[in-house]
């Protein structure tokens, strides 16, 4: 998933650049990988061989390694991440665009919560372990699980464990003081998933910036994975309008409609297209053309471009925390 994500941001870079290598950022990934089972293997490493003075090299694996707990889990990856290499979240600069570029955060070693959770995910799953990115409110975090026990790890403050109080508080700062932890909060997300998040928390940098063509890349970039997400279609649809790209707005927002079960949303979008086709058949004057494309675009971004369960716009317009 993280090479993946190192295939976006090289994607997502403008067609007049010179496109980044990934290999070098995917050697780093490995190298993390590396660091962190050469870490469990001291860790978990049983006491009697340390001592007894057999030849350790000479043992399969299974019999000088014990099977390791939740806890030198967890530890390894703080101690080769966080403590080491020094990947850690950018508090002061969170909105910074470069916290959602894999290239660029393993490069500056700061990020959201997200991009540096890829980080965790690649070196756990290729050591074995086994671990979840968790679509918790307002911030994304890890279920770490090893030997019969599970912790949730915030990647974004060095892979601290969460235990119930921590996560209970982290949820009333988002969600209100009245809000309780309950099963939907632990949510588990699916690499997917996680790629959109990345890629979504670009594209609304983008927006917030006024770099309509990097946002429009990034939503094109995100379909090649989720060609089925009617609400990418949507916003791609409302990019291409706003850019002027009137023909390739019509084509974002039909396949749209294709998808679209709400009766309501889609007669809007149909009523949408018509529009855009009277529009580009009889060739309106650039003034007219320019108040009535304000008028819809204002219209279909506005209020259906917010990622709430009624707009079907699943993924949001503003990030994650």
């Amino acid at each position: 998933m993280a090479e993946a994500a190192l295939h976006f941001a090289r994607l997502n870079q403008s067609n007049g650049t010179h496109k980044r290598d990934v290999v070098p950022f995917i050697a780093i990934l490995d190298d993390l990988a590396d660091q962190v089972r050469a870490e469990l293997a001291g860790l978990t490493l049983q006491p009697d061989l340390a001592t007894d003075g057999t030849d350790q090299q000479a043992l399969p694996v299974d019999d000088k390694e014990a099977e390791p707990t939740i806890d030198q889990v967890v530890r390894a990856l703080q101690t080769v991440i966080a403590e080491r290499n020094g990947f850690q979240g950018d508090a002061e600069n969170y909105d910074d665009i470069a916290n959602a570029d894999l290239m660029q955060v393993i490069e500056r070693k700061r990020g959201l919560p997200v991009a540096l959770g890829m980080l965790y995910i690649h070196a756990a799953m290729r050591c074995g372990i086994a671990v979840t990115g968790i679509d918790f409110p307002g911030h994304f975090l890890l279920r770490v699980q090893a030997n019969g026990k599970r912790k949730m790890i915030d990647p974004f403050h060095g892979a601290i464990s969460l235990g119930p109080a921590e996560l209970r508080e982290l949820l009333k700062s988002f969600s209100g003081l009245d809000a309780e932890l309950a099963p939907h909060h632990y949510r588990p997300s699916s690499d997917i998933d996680i790629l959109l998040r990345l890629q979504n928390n670009i594209k609304v940098r983008a927006l917030r910036a006024g770099e309509l063509e990097l946002a429009t890349r990034v939503v094109e970039h995100s379909l090649l994975i989720a060609p089925d997400h009617e609400g990418l279609w949507h916003q791609l649809g409302a990019l291409y309008a706003r850019l002027d790209q009137d023909h390739m707005a019509l084509g974002a927002f039909e396949q749209f409609v294709k998808r679209c079960e709400d009766p309501l949303h889609r007669a809007r979008i149909e009523a949408v297209i018509e529009e855009l086709y009277e529009r580009v058949r009889h060739e309106a004057g650039p003034g007219t053309a320019h108040t009535e494309k304000n008028k819809v675009v204002a219209d279909y971004t506005d209020k259906d471009d917010t990622g709430s369960a009624d707009d079907n716009a699943p993924i949001p317009l503003f990030p994650d925390k």
